[in-house]
């Protein structure tokens, strides 16, 4: 016997998945695959309450599976990530060109030429050192830009937090802790405006709700009517972001 139900992930999606009963099966077991989704496994008499509660507790575990697939059908196309001429960062309506600059040294680095131009200068005949200085550049650069953006969204809402970091997940969008210090992926940037917006918003909805409740819901619609609409809208947002921006996997990198 089957049955689906939702579950909602840390990265603020929900998804469906199926529910099986099994009278052979002891205990409740998840299986995620690329075909069919996740797929819970409980035995017979186990309350849906219960199921929900294992399956919400194993929220980060999903998204990373749901996300390495997502890498392997989008984002790692290439084994090795081209390194861009150009590339958009749509949150701010920024186009940049990206100079490579071969100087003396081992090393790489990336710093602002003039704006719309980003130098990369050193050895920059070795593609993932110049990949790496790119994205340390992005992560500045999102410092530079989300910092005052939800600081300026925080004071119009009310709703206050302790610090902001910027960090380049693989699996999450932002995060809020319980002393209210929230991390942004600066990732984000690839994201249009009012998606990143609504990311911010939730963040500093979670400085008071460190969960996704009713109450939480009800307070991000409060101050985004078009919460559930840009909600959906995060659901292939990983799909925006180019491969060079994701660091490569080694082998002993967990999922």
């Amino acid at each position: 016997m089957a049955s689906t139900a939702y579950v909602d992930l840390p990265d603020d999606r929900r998804i469906e998945f199926e529910v099986r009963t099994s009278a052979r099966s002891k205990s409740i077991r998840l299986k995620i695959t690329v075909r069919d989704g996740l797929i819970v496994t409980a035995p017979e008499g186990v309350a849906r309450k219960r199921i929900a509660e294992l399956v919400a507790g194993k929220g980060d575990w999903i998204l990373a599976r749901l996300n390495h697939f997502g890498d392997t059908r989008h984002l790692l196309g290439e084994h090795a990530p081209t390194r861009p001429q150009v590339f958009d960062l749509a949150a701010h309506a920024e186009s940049w060109r990206v100079e490579y600059r071969e100087t003396r040294g081992k090393t790489v680095g990336a710093c602002t030429d003039r704006m719309g131009r980003v130098l990369v200068f050193g050895a920059v005949s070795d593609p993932e050192r110049c990949l790496a200085a790119l994205r340390r550049w992005l992560a500045r650069r999102a410092k530079e830009l989300l910092e005052p953006w939800i600081e300026s969204l925080s004071e119009q809402i009310g709703l206050k937090f302790d610090k902001l970091l910027i960090k380049a997940q693989r699996t999450r969008w932002g995060s809020c802790s319980t002393s209210r210090a929230i991390s942004l992926n600066c990732k984000l940037l690839f994201l249009p405006k009012e998606l990143v917006r609504y990311v911010l918003l939730h963040e500093l909805c979670h400085t008071v709700a460190h969960n996704h409740s009713t109450r939480f819901r009800a307070m991000v619609r409060q101050f985004e009517p078009r919460a559930d609409v840009l909600h959906g809208g995060m659901r292939d947002a990983w799909k925006l972001i180019p491969a060079w921006a994701h660091p490569t996997r080694t082998k002993t990198e967990g999922l």
